[in-house]
């Protein structure tokens, strides 16, 4: 059996250790298509990452694949419909990465309201006083606010969680109510049009499917708070790039945080990535050395289970 980890994938070693004693595991350096093409001809196994869109000519080229394990949470960049009708298993990791993710929204969500990355440049550029001015008339007090969580899922109710700690109101929207999530948490259910009237703060967690394709476009920056901050630890795609550009630059939404984007990496001549209100990161939400070992081992757990 032959397993192939991909380029974008940060592999632990125990995992790889563990893989090995039923397996042939090649880690690949190379990101080219025809590296790749030419890796998994005789690949039983593929382990991917997000940075690489898995799709029926990839899964067609492999003809013994049985198994496109993700290491992250979304499924959207694999062609299911291929894998469906070539018998491919494909798994991912919605729980492993988690607390990772939650704990990096909640510091995206910091950061713009204290507009931490402006306060270290003040210091390192030499502009105290300066610095001292803006967070005086920008920073704000996250307690007594209401945030918006768009998505309740695992990440979405971990966010809550910490945001009710620090004294919010928490609206939620997801497809479903969860009444069990709203007593334990002591959230609020909010249909879409209405928390996104009323958040101060919104942070976005839904898969991207066509349904949350610009689920975040023109009409909707036009709805919220003129101080809102939003927050999108979901996909690019969910949120309108230039309509979010113009609804940042013409003051119509207060400041936005992602470490996701239309089109990864961004070009660095974007506009939106050098706002002074934008806070961005190179997709490292679910990078960590807690989840990192824990997506790789239950990537190892699923090759083993292949292999069985």
């Amino acid at each position: 059996m032959k397993v192939v980890i991909l380029h974008d994938v940060f592999f632990f070693d125990e995992a790889v250790a563990a893989m090995k004693e039923v397996a042939t595991v090649t880690i690949m350096r190379n990101a080219s298509r025809e590296a790749l093409l030419a890796e998994i001809a005789d690949a039983d196994a593929m382990a991917v990452g997000p940075g690489t869109f898995v799709d029926r000519h990839l899964i067609d080229s492999a003809a013994r694949l049985k198994l496109i394990a993700r290491i992250g949470v979304g499924v959207d960049r694999i062609d299911l419909q291929a894998a469906t009708e070539r018998g491919v298993f494909v798994t991912n990791n919605p729980a492993s990465t988690a607390d990772t993710v939650s704990e990096f929204t909640v510091a995206l969500l910091l950061g713009l309201a204290k507009n931490i990355p402006s306060a270290d440049r003040a210091v390192k550029e030499g502009e105290w006083v300066a610095g001292k001015q803006r967070a005086t008339y920008g920073n704000i007090e996250l307690s007594g606010k209401t945030h918006g969580v768009v998505g309740m899922g695992e990440i979405g109710s971990r966010v809550a969680a910490v945001c009710k700690a620090l004294g919010m109101k928490v609206l939620y929207f997801r497809r479903t109510r969860n009444a069990h999530l709203e007593r334990l948490l002591g959230v609020e259910y909010a249909p879409f049009d209405k928390l996104i009237r009323e958040s101060d703060t919104i942070s976005i967690h839904t898969p991207l499917t066509d349904e949350t394709r610009n689920l975040f476009d023109a009409p909707q920056f036009e709805a919220m708070k003129r101080t809102a901050l939003l927050i999108n630890q979901s996909r690019g795609q969910v949120v309108n790039e230039k309509a979010l550009l113009r609804a940042l630059k013409e003051g119509k939404i207060g400041g936005y945080a992602t470490d996701v984007y239309e089109k990864e990496p961004p070009d660095p001549d974007s506009e939106l990535i050098k706002l002074n209100n934008v806070i961005v990161a190179a997709h490292v939400g679910g990078l960590s050395r807690e989840a990192g070992l824990r997506y790789s081992m239950n990537i190892a757990d699923a090759v083993i289970a292949i292999a069985k």
